[in-house]
């Protein structure tokens, strides 16, 4: 039976949900927009493989109060929520909006066992995101890439339009080579996302999902605590295929256990 758990961080309430389980803890952060009901299915498959899965609602979603956003206050929410649960060095999850957090966690904590990016990419922001493309391509597709996001944003709250300000601010790259502690970062297949997009934006969005790629296979080549892993899904592994994610997790921290033991 889960126990739920408010805590009041400054003056901002922040929700968590203690599912049980008496194996490795593990924190999972949701998504922008969504809250931690996203996890309900992956909790359960958690529980039965041995875990104790911990959810929680970042603030400004879910039952978590408004405030505005920060790096640095949603990584102080979620200390809080790893004290306050009682949680041991636990393994943090995060899909979206919450593997960049996952991310920076890990550049703060030696002492995780492990963090993982479940397909927190952010969005295009400027030329050099567009793999293979000339200069004026790249400049072009970038500005049309970005006017085209500009009008999706159009009518959101404001919070919303904060927070995804703060999304393409942050330095996700320098974020990984920062990394303290291992960080798996896991993506699902971009071009399934391309859908939202007018066709003639599909490509300029292949060409950055082309630069992920590209620099996420350099990163793992100059940092050894990152490594990256894919799945056959969209955007929400947990969500189209929570089985394939709990077999990757559990590999991965399997490995881990196999390095540590052997030197």
């Amino acid at each position: 039976m889960s126990v739920i758990r408010k805590l009041v961080i400054g003056d901002v309430p922040i929700l968590a949900e203690d599912h049980g389980g008496q194996g490795k803890d593990v924190l999972l952060l949701h998504g922008g927009g969504r809250a931690r009901g996203d996890w309900d299915v992956f909790v359960e498959l958690l529980l039965g493989s041995g875990f104790r899965p911990v959810s929680m609602d970042l603030r400004g979603h879910g039952e978590s109060g408004a405030a505005p956003w920060s790096w640095g206050e949603a990584l102080a929410d979620v200390a809080a929520v790893v004290d306050e649960v009682g949680l041991h060095r636990p393994v943090i999850v995060g899909h979206s909006l919450g593997g960049m957090v996952a991310t920076l966690w890990a550049g703060r904590h030696p002492e995780c066992p492990l963090a993982v990016n479940l397909d927190g990419h952010g969005n295009p922001t400027r030329p050099g995101h567009f793999f293979g493309l000339d200069e004026a391509s790249a400049a072009r597709a970038c500005r049309e890439m970005t006017l085209f996001l500009g009008e999706m944003g159009q009518g959101l709250p404001a919070p919303l339009v904060q927070l995804m300000r703060e999304v393409d601010a942050l330095d996700l790259f320098a974020a990984y080579r920062a990394a303290r502690c291992p960080l798996l970062v896991v993506s699902g297949d971009g071009m399934a996302f391309s859908g939202v997009f007018p066709d003639h934006l599909v490509p300029a969005w292949g060409a950055y999902c082309a630069w992920l790629r590209h620099e996420l296979k350099a990163t793992v080549r100059e940092s050894s605590l990152v490594r990256e892993a894919s799945l056959p899904t969209g955007h929400d592994p947990h969500l189209e295929d929570p089985e394939a994610l709990l077999r990757l997790l559990a590999g991965h921290l399997d490995q881990l256990d196999r390095e540590e033991r052997s030197g």
